[in-house]
């Protein structure tokens, strides 16, 4: 008997044309996620003046609160995306998390602002899982790093947006005598700076569901099944390539919390030390975030795919460690300059070199892991790159601000000190995966 040519890997994909609208339609979220999760950074000097908290209670409402349920959620989730309808629950989770960002704004003290943060990583905890899922059945495997990075990337451009947004809202609010808004009443300007960004959730929601559908689920390996697998067999998955996981779950994990802590603390440090505004900063935090952050990633998957064609397998990590290296002497660098101007012009390769491990390292998932799989190892990932870097990023300068320096204004050199040893420490993670990645062991 003849074998069906209708195999899962002989199907026909869908067009390119309309697998980069999806990842337009992805990035959109992804960037009005990254307004309601960073917006929070240019409010931190008014947050603690209103609210009588210290700079580790800070980084706790930036990092841990978010990433704890996020980390947590994201598993569960992840196994849907492998198993359910992933168009569904990204709209599910858009929906939660705009609600969720909007209650920020009623918070009257450190727990309501806390418990409000947590529910806004519930639900941003759907978009990435099955986010790269769907990338990954409408992208060939060869083709598949650049529309990742190019998805990645979009919460830098989300970033940089809420920073440009954030400050000239801040800006505006801070003008009024008085911040009045229809069935919210009078609030104060970070109150009503919460409540106004969340408010585009809505409407891409709406877009999201008339325009995206949910793509036919394929394989990546011949002995793959449509079946959900085990979780001892994703397991048995792991532990044959450890290294390789090691360095994308850890080792990329340790380097993004390099740009939480940037993300956390270069606003107050420009405030407190260099004599800006929170608009003043956002404006021009959020033009590097938008062009350097962006472009890192993108160049990050654009190396990464390179480097794969020409036939090194470790290509995405070698891109990873390399380019944390040469972050470093730009991390300790800016901190130490005395004008704003310098600080800026020195924070801009930082950021940009500083983003490029996140357009390689997570691209490898969607490459090397078989379909079945894949949106639970995306869901590893983010728990563990949210606990190390959403939560511990911004949480080690505080501890290096409060207890070791002693002082807010020297947050200077917790800047100087936290993200270097973190680059050097995410550097050594990622270089254990590069005999491993050699030898992949794909089931």
């Amino acid at each position: 008997m003849s074998v069906p040519a209708n195999t899962a890997n002989e199907r026909p994909w869908p067009s390119e044309a309309y697998g980069w609208y999806v990842v337009f339609v992805l990035c959109v979220c992804a960037m009005v996620a990254f307004i309601d999760r960073q917006i929070i950074n240019l409010l931190v000097e008014d947050i603690k003046a209103d609210l009588a908290i210290s700079d580790t209670q800070v980084s706790l409402l930036q990092g841990l609160a978010f990433a704890l349920f996020y980390a947590i959620a994201a598993v569960p989730l992840g196994r849907l995306a492998d198993t359910g309808n992933r168009r569904r629950v990204i709209a599910a989770g858009i929906v939660v998390w705009t609600i969720a960002a909007a209650a920020c704004g009623l918070a009257k003290n450190f727990l309501q602002l806390f418990l409000a943060r947590t529910v806004v990583g519930v639900g941003e905890a759907t978009l990435t899982p099955s986010g790269f899922s769907m990338l990954g059945d409408l992208f060939r495997s060869h083709r598949v790093s650049l529309p990742v990075s190019v998805f990645t990337g979009a919460s830098f451009v989300g970033s940089g947006v809420a920073l440009l947004v954030g400050g000239w809202l801040i800006a505006q609010l801070s003008a009024l005598d008085q911040v009045v808004l229809p069935l919210f009443g009078e609030m104060r300007p970070w109150e009503a700076a919460f409540v106004l960004g969340a408010l585009p959730g809505f409407v891409v929601v709406i877009w999201f569901l008339l325009t995206v559908r949910e793509p036919e689920r394929r394989s990546t390996a011949a002995t793959s099944t449509d079946e959900k697998p085990s979780i001892a067999e994703v397991m048995q998955f792991v532990r044959a390539n450890i290294g390789v996981f090691v360095a994308v779950f850890f080792g990329i994990s340790v380097l993004a919390a390099v740009q939480f802590c940037l993300g956390a603390w270069v606003p107050a440090h420009f405030i407190r030390n260099l004599g800006w505004n929170a608009s003043q900063v956002g404006y021009a935090y959020g033009l590097i975030f938008l062009f350097c952050g962006t472009g890192g990633v993108i160049a990050g998957g654009w190396i990464a795919d390179r480097l794969q064609a020409r036939g090194m397998r470790d290509g995405h990590l070698r891109t990873a460690c390399y380019a944390a290296l040469v972050t470093v002497p730009f991390v300790i660098a800016f901190p130490m300059m005395t004008t704003a101007e310098w600080a800026v012009a020195l924070l801009a390769p930082a950021v940009f070199f500083g983003t490029m491990p996140f357009g390689a390292g997570p691209a490898l998932i969607p490459v090397i892991c078989p379909s079945r799989m894949r949106g639970l190892l995306v869901a590893m990932y983010l728990l563990i790159a949210n606990i190390v870097g959403q939560a511990g990023g911004p949480l080690v300068v505080a501890l290096f601000t409060d207890l070791v320096f002693g002082s807010p204004e020297l947050v200077s050199r917790s800047l100087m000190v936290a993200p270097a040893m973190l680059l050097l420490g995410g550097a050594l993670l990622v270089r254990c995966g590069f005999r491993g990645l050699r030898q992949l062991h794909v089931p």
